[in-house]
């Protein structure tokens, strides 16, 4: 199994495209899909879903079936939004916000 860090540039750009997708999968109630569907949906091939689902992290296709949206969107919510802990960040090219938002006790 490949790690999240051995991901390449194009397949981390794909990640949040196919976060979207599967959000109003799960939204539709649908639980599974299967790589071609999905590629047909985010105008790529079924052998590139795949082979980007593996350097993601342990994603559980199964031919005939599918994959799991449930799984596929635990995964990703985990690699784009991390496990919830808070984390330092920067507002870069926000006007004015940044000195608003550094008032906000909740940040």
């Amino acid at each position: 199994m490949n790690t999240p860090g051995k991901a390449s540039l194009p397949v981390i750009k794909r990640l949040p495209k196919y976060y979207r997708f599967l959000r109003t999968l799960k939204n539709d109630g649908i639980t599974s899909i299967s790589s071609r569907e999905l590629a047909a949906q985010m105008g790529t091939t079924a052998s590139q879903v795949r082979q980007d689902f593996n350097c993601i992290g342990d994603v559980n296709g199964r031919q005939g079936i599918g994959y799991s949206v449930e799984n596929l969107l635990s995964i990703l919510e985990n690699l784009l939004f991390g496990n919830g802990d808070r984390l330092p960040t920067i507002l870069i090219g926000c006007g004015r916000q940044p000195v608003h938002h550094h008032r906000y006790q909740r940040l």
